[in-house]
């Protein structure tokens, strides 16, 4: 089942990982609620505080939580790499994530902006230091595969983006560094959007699908080639935005085409997968994947046509994209985790993955995914939408944890029962 690169010996305690996955549902339910209750005048203003509040109770409480969760699993599993006490440092990282978002967000939200004094030092102790605890790990890493230098790069965007992102506060605080605070957001953004989120849900996805879906491999070109290409582009960005900003869009194009190369290719593998049966969790693949060629073709027909509402729906179809492959890495990581850990206790009555999460349970959800990144992209043309797609977030971030809660129950009430 297991293929090349990955090693099981020493993978984490269970609650290191669990502890993410299951806030990531909580998350979910504040991000619905913010939707709902968002003002009218903010709904479709991208640069509206509360809408910003949304944005990052989505990428930091919901997806930073699956990133950073995935990475105390992934670095000793794909990297060879454990970390030392996993217990101590995810502890007291996920209390200052998840204390740091809640902050930020209401910063934003109420507005207040004296609060994002506090959240933001939160927020860049914590990743921070995961940026530094992950890369000097993969460092130390004899046998750097693919997916090792994917994952340094990855981290690398993040450090870069909690850089800009720390600057981008301090201009909306007064600071002046010369330019706008426009370009400033662009840049963190496009470092945590396409950087740190897209370069690590690649890496990740150049193992993990051949290993769950029985695909085959990734090109070695793109396993190479595609994070170090994102991160170059990212980079160089950096300069031409401040210095020749009209030039900005053309590094976008090129970050597009890199978006719709990984799409066009992991569609191409799961066409091939040797499992003919599509469960929910391939569908949410499918889902994901099918979005961020939406984001690909939207971007260009934006830039031909300048309708700023192709934009929102891009920006609407990257979080589909994003969201949609965490449910499916989560609804085959914690089955498969519950599985392990289990078996490794030697506890007899260890259940079937398929049985940890049924995919009944999961398929209802995917249809309450649907439904919402429906109705969320209806927004952008009708206001009201806004608050019925944040109603129906927070009803599928309810169904999601209670699935993760029920295959957490499953290995508290048998790990005692193990032979070892």
């Amino acid at each position: 089942m297991f293929n090349r690169g990955l090693s099981l010996d020493q993978a984490p305690p269970i609650d290191v990982v669990l502890r993410f996955f299951l806030t990531i549902a909580i998350f979910g339910v504040f991000a619905g609620v913010a939707m709902l209750t968002t003002d009218e005048g903010s709904v479709g203003i991208w640069e509206a505080p509360q809408t910003v509040a949304v944005v990052h109770l989505v990428l930091l409480g919901m997806v930073g939580m699956a990133m950073v969760g995935a990475l105390f699993q992934m670095l000793p599993v794909m990297a060879g790499a454990p970390i030392r006490s996993p217990r101590y440092h995810a502890r007291w990282i996920h209390a200052l994530m998840g204390l740091g978002t809640l902050i930020l967000s209401g910063a934003f939200y109420i507005p207040l902006p004296a609060m994002l004094h506090p959240a933001m030092a939160m927020l860049v102790g914590s990743l921070g230091f995961v940026v530094f605890l992950i890369f000097t790990k993969l460092l130390e890493v004899e046998n750097k595969t693919a997916s090792v230098k994917g994952m340094m790069a990855a981290v690398g965007a993040l450090g870069i983006g909690l850089l800009f992102a720390v600057f981008t506060s301090l201009a909306f605080l007064g600071v002046d560094f010369g330019f706008g605070i426009e370009t400033l957001r662009s840049i963190h953004l496009h470092f945590m959007l396409f950087g740190w989120i897209f370069i690590l849900i690649a890496s990740v996805a150049f193992q993990v699908v051949e290993m769950f879906y029985v695909t085959p491999p990734y090109p070695d070109t793109m396993r190479n080639l595609l994070p170090a290409g994102m991160l170059a582009s990212l980079v160089l960005q950096i300069p031409v935005s401040v210095l020749w900003p009209k030039v900005a869009g053309l590094i976008d194009a090129v970050i597009a085409v890199l978006l719709l190369l990984f799409a066009i290719v992991s569609l191409m593998r799961f066409a091939r997968r040797k499992r003919p049966v599509a469960d929910a969790t391939i569908k949410f693949w499918y889902t994901g994947l099918l979005s961020l060629v939406g984001v690909s073709v939207l971007f260009f027909i934006y830039k031909l046509t300048g309708l700023s509402s192709l934009f929102s729906m891009a920006a609407l179809l990257f979080a589909a994209f994003v969201l949609s492959i965490i449910f499916a890495m989560t609804y085959k990581i914690i089955p498969f985790l519950v599985w392990f850990h289990l078996n490794s206790k030697g506890v007899m009555e260890t259940p079937m993955m398929g049985d940890v999460v049924p995919m009944r349970r999961a398929s209802i959800h995917l249809w309450i995914h649907w439904v919402f990144v429906a109705v969320a992209l209806a927004s952008v043309y009708w206001p009201f939408a806004w608050m019925v797609a944040g109603a129906i977030l927070a009803i599928e971030s309810l169904w999601y944890g209670y699935n993760l809660v029920v295959a957490t129950r499953i290995y508290y009430n048998l790990k005692d029962k193990g032979m070892f």
